[in-house]
């Protein structure tokens, strides 16, 4: 089955933004939480249900009343894991009987995760500003609806004290290929620690992390204000993204056909495997993406790999291919096929 590439069902990888051939999105999460209430871990399932329903008010005014508003209790595990899949819920979220998410194209609201409510709007390539000046918005619109949990001394209260203070997240996911492969994300993180910033993994196989795709985000929640770190973040990540840019540069002049062998057997591989793994299919992927960006490979654009990435996963070929799995064999069967097919179509071959 052939897909476009604008198929997934929260595409904002596929769609463009700045530096988004390093920068595959940007987020700004708010945490807050309902006065007067227990936070979800602490409070009964009455109180639950009472958010919900105080939320889903919101939720018909909100957007004028377009968007998806969806409680999570007694949704099929498909669906549940195809929301999760697409970033639009958290596995905290998928696993509970007592929340709900709003969502639309770049935002979700989750209700009753590790806070009453988290804010998340998350923006294709490096625009942090303009996905807080939409959280801020959203979040006004809902404080003005539904009081939040505030003290003067600590600012916003949340579940986790790490998020005391603005409650706010900021992150980036990004491909850094070329630090990856000189193995330099380790002295970033060690650097960037300092300013109360972290860098990690976001595929992890056995415990370590793989495919060079990591998430960077702030540490420090309590003290500062929103403004102050999105100008930090924004600096950090322009940092590491001119880090990438050289060490793509190194490469590319003193390794080039190591680099360009590496890419081609990804391709051969994803174009002819029987059999592959999500691990195995996200490191040739990437292989690939690394590539494209490279200019070695033309007739495939950024984003049909970066959709890819996501539809391989098992719960969009679930609903890709309109069947269930009966194990992991059969899902890696149906993923190389997707994959071969996709490919092989948009080489020219039949």
């Amino acid at each position: 089955m052939i897909i476009e590439e604008k198929n997934a069902l929260n595409c904002f990888w596929t769609n463009a933004g700045h530096c988004d051939d390093l920068v595959l999105s940007t987020r700004v999460r708010l945490a807050r939480n309902v006065m007067g209430f227990l936070f979800p871990h602490k409070g009964s399932a009455a109180e639950a249900a009472y958010i919900i329903s105080l939320f889903e008010k919101f939720a018909v005014s909100i957007n004028g009343g377009n968007g998806n508003f969806v409680r999570l209790k007694g949704l099929d595990k498909n669906t549940k894991r195809m929301l999760r899949e697409s970033n639009i819920i958290t596995l905290e979220t998928e696993i509970s009987d007592k929340s709900a998410v709003f969502f639309d194209d770049d935002y979700s609201i989750l209700v009753n995760e590790e806070d009453h409510i988290r804010i998340q709007v998350v923006y294709p390539g490096l625009q942090l500003k303009e996905a807080f000046e939409k959280a801020d918005k959203i979040d006004d619109e809902l404080n003005a609806f539904i009081p939040y949990s505030f003290s003067t001394d600590y600012g916003y209260l949340t579940a986790c004290p790490t998020n005391l203070g603005t409650g706010m997240k900021v992150s980036a996911m990004l491909h850094l290929p070329a630090l990856g492969i000189k193995k330099s994300v380790q002295s970033i993180s060690t650097r960037i620690q300092n300013d109360g910033a972290a860098i990690s993994g976001t595929i992890i196989k056995n415990g370590s992390s793989m495919g060079n795709i990591y998430q960077v985000f702030n540490k420090v929640s309590l003290g500062l204000s929103e403004i102050d770190i999105i100008e930090l973040m924004d600096g950090i990540i322009s940092e590491i993204v001119h880090a990438e840019d050289e060490a793509r540069d190194e490469l590319f002049a003193n390794s080039r056909s190591e680099i360009e062998d590496m890419v081609w057997r990804s391709y051969a591989i994803v174009s002819s495997a029987r059999r592959m793994s999500y691990y195995e299919a996200m490191e040739h992927l990437l292989n690939i993406r690394f590539g494209i960006i490279l200019a070695f490979i033309k007739e495939i654009s950024l984003a049909l790999v970066n959709n890819l990435m996501i539809n391989i996963q098992p719960a969009h070929l679930s609903q890709i291919f309109d069947r269930s799995f009966s194990d992991n064999s059969e899902i890696d069967e149906v993923r190389a096929y997707f994959l071969r097919t996709n490919f092989c179509m948009r080489r020219g071959d039949v």
